[in-house]
């Protein structure tokens, strides 16, 4: 449930934290290990296809701002190869963004 703010209001049927945190550490484990297998390629060992599929950013429309104080607007469309957010401008570009404060952005009043 994307809205959940707890375990319990997912309907968990446990709320204890260790046998949580234990499973976390055991997925950042395997993780690690298809990671280092794959010498340190994220998207051979599948870890940046299945980051993005849980990524909630990508599909909206987002403004990037950016160290130095320029900003980019666009649609969050991939995460490339180094981790980087890739935005589609409206001028056609696509603008990988690695360091920076990603405000996702409200549909216009009347916009589907």
């Amino acid at each position: 449930m994307p809205t959940a703010g707890s375990l319990a209001l997912v309907g968990a049927v446990s709320t204890d934290r260790d046998p949580l945190l234990r499973a976390v550490l055991r997925a950042l484990e395997e993780w690690y290990g298809r990671w280092r297998a794959a010498g340190g390629d994220a998207g051979a060992c599948g870890l940046q296809e299945t980051y993005a599929a849980g990524c909630a950013t990508l599909g909206r429309e987002v403004r990037a701002e950016l160290p130095g104080g320029r900003a980019v607007v666009g649609e969050a469309v991939a995460v490339d190869g180094d981790g980087r957010l890739v935005l589609a401008t409206g001028a056609g570009v696509q603008e990988p963004v690695g360091a920076g404060d990603i405000i996702h952005l409200r549909p216009a009043r009347g916009s589907a």
